[in-house]
């Protein structure tokens, strides 16, 4: 593998500025990533703040994670984690098929490689840990995935749904996964690892009851011997570790949803659009309803969802939470506050997104009497196998195009091999078909004035004729480039496929079963401590 470097980006005005400009945005965060002075700092803020119940979330965790099969390492850094003589790197993402988008296995290996580092800068045990989004009910999210073919990116879906809006971690993996697998048979070739991975496949979706669990065994193959700890927030332990949190949500409600809206107007003040907007009433906690996740709002002093069919006055609505914590869920405002409930957060490692969502929070961690950790980027990487590879050099593709896609490039190429001129010629003879209409009409209105708006008429219709004949022209010299032009569009997919990132349509085990399990290995390089650029992996 060979990796080059391209500058970081990306498309989120805050997120942009949190990479480029920290200054601009360093209110609404309480460390900088780039400051390694700021991990010490924290962690230790960590160490005057000992967890009161390391022991038991370390049983959960020891439990959940021997069942999904973890490796020894896993098992050593839980109990760093049991004896509170370990911090975390934490990152998470919601359980999507295959594990997902790309990203979500470069989060994981981010949050890995960091762990080792800090535990090393620091002189102080550091553990990666992966929480899995199982409280979301977007299963329209997660349901899918995007190969990658020479016909472009080919989607396989689950079409299979769930009557309502039930956490993915209460989601029974759909019957027809096996189906699912076929046409991802189908679509990859028979080569390198294909039948061991699709064997795999197969077999944790038959050992999982649930899409949490599935992600979950697949999540601990691929990182067995890298100590990842997997964390299931629906567990009913973990549940019951949160009950604190939850209750003092509900107690002094509706804070968190001023505080909210305070900092949405600040954020917006700043120049920027907040990644949330606070929908007004809202408690920022769900309550399952007959398996059902259903969103609490304040209304009139009494708490209530949506339709206003359930309500609860505010102490019984409180004591719910202590006594059944289970039925909780936080959204989007509240996890990372769970997660810091629950977990020795060191640092962070977030998507743009996640940033965005970050920049709302720090005075919510305030009110729960937390701080907030350190967001800490994670990485950026664009695979290149050796095929496009060729084809970038055939064409001379510039590389910093490969984040932002080929199409003006392709319309350059186009034009570049334009040896007649086209647009030239035809514009010149607009021009002086213009002008000879013009003069004609001049000449025969003397006859009648009437014939000014006929001639008008008449020109429209020649240049309708002559701009057909100009797109048949281009039609056909672009017919003379189709093989180039095809090539190029091939590449444009597998590197910057639906016009976005290719780490957020592809999903990894495609790769794998051309390459074989050995390929993160060959990525890890890839991920650049304290270094935000944007790594092209050209495979060997």
């Amino acid at each position: 593998m060979r990796i080059q470097e391209l500058n970081g980006f990306y498309s989120q005005p805050l997120a942009k500025a949190y990479l480029s400009d920290f200054s601009e945005v360093s209110r609404f965060f309480t460390y900088d990533p780039r400051q390694i002075d700021g991990f010490a700092v924290r962690l230790k803020h960590l160490s005057a703040k000992k967890k009161g119940q390391l022991k038991f979330l370390a049983e959960t965790l020891k439990h959940d994670n021997l069942q999904l099969g973890c490796g020894d390492q896993t098992l050593h850094n839980i109990g760093l984690l049991e004896k509170g003589l370990g911090v975390a790197v934490v990152t998470g993402q919601q359980p999507g098929i295959l594990t997902g988008p790309l990203y979500t296995v470069y989060k994981a290996m981010g949050a890995i490689k960091l762990a080792r580092e800090l535990a090393a800068k620091l002189n102080y045990p550091v553990v990666p840990v992966f929480w899995i989004g199982a409280d979301d009910h977007d299963f329209a999210e997660i349901n899918h995935i995007f190969v990658p073919t020479a016909e472009g990116p080919q989607k396989i879906t689950l079409t299979e749904k769930p009557a309502g809006r039930f956490s993915l971690g209460h989601v029974s993996v759909p019957q027809e996964v096996p189906l699912f697998l076929q046409q991802l048979e189908k679509l990859t070739p028979p080569i390198g690892w294909q039948q061991e991975g699709l064997v795999l496949l197969r077999e944790t979706a038959r050992q999982s009851a649930n899409l949490a669990q599935w992600f979950g065994r697949l999540m601990t193959f691929l990182f067995k011997d890298d100590g990842l700890i997997l964390m299931n927030p629906v567990l009913p332990p973990l549940r019951r570790l949160s009950a604190g949190l939850f209750y003092r949500a509900v107690k002094t409600a509706p804070e968190v949803d001023h505080l909210l809206q305070r900092t949405c107007q600040e954020v917006a003040a700043a120049g920027f659009s907040p990644q949330v907007q606070s929908e007004e009433d809202k408690l920022h906690l769900f309550i399952y309803i007959k398996g059902q996740r259903t969103a609490l709002y304040l209304k009139k002093g009494q708490f209530t969802d949506r339709e206003g069919v359930n309500t609860w006055e505010k102490e019984q609505l409180a004591q719910l939470s202590l006594s059944n914590p289970e039925l909780f869920s936080p959204d989007v405002v509240l996890r990372p506050v769970v997660q810091e409930e629950l977990l020795p957060v060191l640092a962070y490692v977030a998507g743009p997104g996640e940033i965005s969502y970050f920049a709302l929070l720090k005075n919510i961690f305030r009110h729960f009497g937390q701080e907030m950790p350190i967001v800490y980027p994670r990485p950026n990487i664009t695979l290149v196998e050796p095929l496009v590879e060729k084809l970038l050099t055939k064409y001379q593709v510039p590389l910093q195009l490969l984040p932002v896609g080929l199409e003006g490039f392709i319309d350059d190429y186009v034009k570049r091999t334009d040896e007649v001129g086209i647009e030239e010629i035809f514009n010149d003879f607009r021009s002086v078909l213009r002008e000879k209409q013009t003069n004609l009409v001049k000449e025969v209105a003397t006859i009648d004035p009437e014939l000014k708006g006929l001639g008008k008429e008449n020109l429209r219709r020649l240049l309708r004729v002559v701009n057909s004949f100009e797109d048949k022209v281009k039609q056909r010299h672009r017919k003379n480039n189709e093989v180039a032009i095809r090539q190029l569009n091939k590449v444009n997919a597998m590197l910057h496929p639906l016009g976005q990132w290719q780490e957020r349509v592809y999903n990894i085990f495609p790769y794998l079963m051309k390459y074989g399990p050995d390929l993160l290995k060959e990525i890890y390089p890839a991920i650049g401590l304290f270094n935000w650029k944007q790594k092209i992996l050209f495979f060997d």
